[in-house]
């Protein structure tokens, strides 16, 4: 069983309802779904569904087993419901940024904060640890779809960007997995409760990412204007230059 905190973060569906209980139809059947799935999530932060039975999600979610089998078919409809959901999330950032709708400068990096707090507020993220291979064949295809649209779209961000002069990239398609493949480890690690929000996650993860694909500053440059900033007329001798001494060893 999982703690009482699990059970408390599950969502009120209703103001008058105590979050976390079954409210039968006062809300739409999507709705309801939308529910349940959110509530799966924040179960599998801290259990592997593989460990759960119907009935165990059930109680979890303080609602009968008769009607988690009315929304689902059964635990792996949940899984398979769940990773759509979380690429939902993702694809929907991506076409607003894609369509030039974001309002952002630097548009991959938006898409990874979003991407990544989408993943963490909603408890989504956990189930990209579970195993592909509990999907039906039909099942596996439509969310490997969806993924490989978000990784094209990761992949065109960065090709843009390298195209603008912005980014320096060798193997932009090495890079855009590199990202994807650390950030799919975050709920491994990540814990609500911990130092950090999920807000301050997605942006310092997202940082420390982008520097990867920032151009590296040129050490001459920087030498050569050290020298003339630092450096004396040009009409004076070596010996009579009046850059400023530099601490040495008395010989």
């Amino acid at each position: 069983m999982l703690s009482n905190s699990s059970k408390k973060s599950l969502p009120a569906i209703s103001g008058g309802e105590k979050a976390g209980r079954w409210v039968g139809r006062m809300v739409s059947k999507g709705s309801r779904r939308d529910a349940i799935l959110h509530s799966v999530g924040t179960v599998l932060r801290d259990t592997r569904l593989s460990n759960l039975t119907m009935k165990d999600i059930a109680v979890e979610l303080g609602i009968t087993k008769g009607n988690l089998y009315y929304y689902f078919k059964d635990k792996q409809d949940i899984l398979f419901q769940c990773h759509m959901r979380c690429m939902d999330l993702s694809l929907d950032a991506l076409h607003a940024i894609l369509a030039g709708h974001s309002g952002q400068n630097e548009p991959l990096h938006a898409l990874l904060v979003q991407h990544i707090a989408g993943m963490l507020a909603n408890g989504f993220g956990s189930v990209l640890l579970t195993d592909l291979d509990n999907l039906t064949p039909l099942q596996r295809s439509l969310y490997v779809a969806r993924r490989d649209e978000f990784e094209a779209g990761v992949r065109q961000l960065i090709e843009s960007g390298v195209q603008r002069g912005v980014y320096v990239c060798d193997d932009v398609k090495l890079a855009s997995l590199a990202m994807l493949g650390a950030i799919n480890w975050l709920p491994k690690w990540y814990r609500p409760e911990g130092l950090l929000t999920a807000d301050e996650v997605a942006h310092g993860l997202a940082n420390f990412l982008m520097k990867a694909l920032q151009p590296k500053a040129d050490p001459t440059k920087g030498a050569a204007k050290h020298i003339r900033e630092t450096s004396g007329p040009l009409t004076h001798s070596p010996t009579r230059s009046k850059r400023p001494e530099v601490n040495r060893k008395a010989t």
